[in-house]
């Protein structure tokens, strides 16, 4: 294996650091906010705020379009091309600002056919935010491994989302405001994300040829998004179509609270990620050297989260949600193994297929997950409501678990026989 150049060893420690300010941002912040709303917007507010989020994660998802993953690679190995960063670049702009067309249709048809989602104002509010989330630059300075100031900007804006949050919203019918807002922030640091990456990148207007190649560079990766977005992103979206909104409240205030523990887990993921990208260059073995870290780091601190969420789930959920929210007690323990089942997943995924290239069978596995989580949500969710779709999503979890382990094993046995593994 290639030595680490010093510089990239001091980058990683830096870049762990300004991922994990991003992420305090993202989910610390809203322990400040999510009390809050929980007692002002109320069950009923506040579930319909947690469905319309929840269909704006899937607009994010299908707009950014699994960039995070495939684009961050090819930034990667191109770190000393500005040439090519520039059509990345430009790319993976046009490519989302087609997405973005698809998916204003796609929330025209929701919002006719869908009774959850019959309120325009806080729907087309939680739209533009996901969309905005989507316009994240966060992947090409992930790629470069210079993530310190545009983590800083990233930060300086959910600051402010969580200042106007406190200071303008009042009542139930202000609950478009939340998504509003953080649409508008999201869209000033994505600008100013722009110019910094212009400023030793060279400058390509978005063109057909440049947004058609990258949407089939991002393709494989792509359906590994959707896919995953089906048990996680999604739950409370489908969970509004079999209950009425209150429980959807109920539901939704638990798994925010473990997804916000779980998204401790993201700055090590994103950090390392390049790390093991660049490894996987030189083939399967030092890939396979590295892995152990990845499992010691990634599982440790994923086991450390779930026993602590499920140990304090009643203070939490009084602290966090307020009265009128006990259902989410129950939820939230079944929710807790997440952060540990996940970090696991992302390791043998993420840290071992993705690399590799094996993108072909990272995606039938994800997909494969996708449609058991269908038919755990038909076969739990109308009897066992919430608890019910939370039971779902961690059975699905631990499936595609061992599934992508056994991918893991199959992967590695060719190469120790010394022949190539297929991709």
């Amino acid at each position: 294996m290639t030595a680490t150049p010093p510089e990239a060893g001091r980058r990683t420690p830096r870049n762990i650091a300004a991922l994990y300010g991003v992420q305090l941002a993202t989910y610390l912040l809203p322990l400040l906010t999510v009390p809050f709303l929980a007692r002002t917007l109320g069950p009923q507010a506040w579930g319909a705020l947690a469905i319309a989020q929840a269909f704006a994660g899937v607009v994010c998802l299908l707009v950014d379009y699994g960039f995070d993953l495939s684009a961050t690679r090819e930034v990667a190995r191109a770190q000393d091309q500005p040439g090519r960063r520039a059509e990345l670049l430009s790319g993976v702009l046009g490519a989302r600002l087609l997405m973005t067309l698809g998916v204003a249709g796609l929330t025209l048809l929701a919002q006719a056919t869908v009774p959850a989602l019959h309120q325009p104002l806080l729907l087309w509010a939680a739209v533009a935010w996901g969309a905005a989330q989507a316009f994240s630059l966060l992947w090409y300075f992930q790629g470069l491994e210079r993530l310190t100031r545009v983590a800083s900007l990233d930060i300086a804006a959910k600051v402010a989302v969580t200042a106007g949050i406190l200071l303008l919203i009042r009542r139930p019918a202000d609950a478009w405001l939340v998504p509003a807002l953080t649409a508008g922030a999201t869209l000033l640091a994505n600008a100013y994300a722009l110019h910094l990456a212009h400023r030793d990148t060279p400058f390509l207007r978005p063109t057909w040829r440049r947004s058609w190649g990258t949407l089939r560079l991002g393709w494989p990766l792509f359906l590994f998004r959707g896919s995953a977005a089906f048990y996680s992103t999604a739950s409370a979206f489908l969970l509004g179509l079999f209950v009425p909104a209150s429980l959807v409240g109920a539901y939704a205030g638990a798994e925010r609270i473990v997804r916000a523990v779980q998204g401790l887990l993201t700055p090590l993921n994103r950090a390392l990620y390049p790390r093991f990208a660049q490894a996987a260059e030189a083939g399967p073995a030092p890939l396979q050297a590295l892995l152990p870290r990845g499992l010691w780091l990634m599982g440790g601190v994923g086991a450390l989260m779930s026993a602590g969420t499920w140990l304090t789930a009643p203070l939490l959920v009084a602290l966090l949600l307020g009265p009128g929210f006990e259902a989410a007690v129950p939820v939230l323990r079944a929710l807790a193994p997440l952060p540990l089942v996940i970090g696991v997943n992302m390791v043998f995924g993420l840290f071992w297929l993705v690399p590799l290239g094996h993108d072909r069978a990272f995606n039938l596995t994800v997909a494969g997950g996708a449609l058991l989580n269908a038919a755990l949500i038909v076969a739990l969710v109308p009897g066992g409501g919430p608890l019910g779709m939370a039971e779902a999503v961690l059975l699905t979890e631990l499936l595609v678990g061992a599934a992508l382990y056994l991918q893991h094993r199959q992967t590695l046995r060719p190469a120790a026989a010394g022949r190539p593994a297929k991709a």
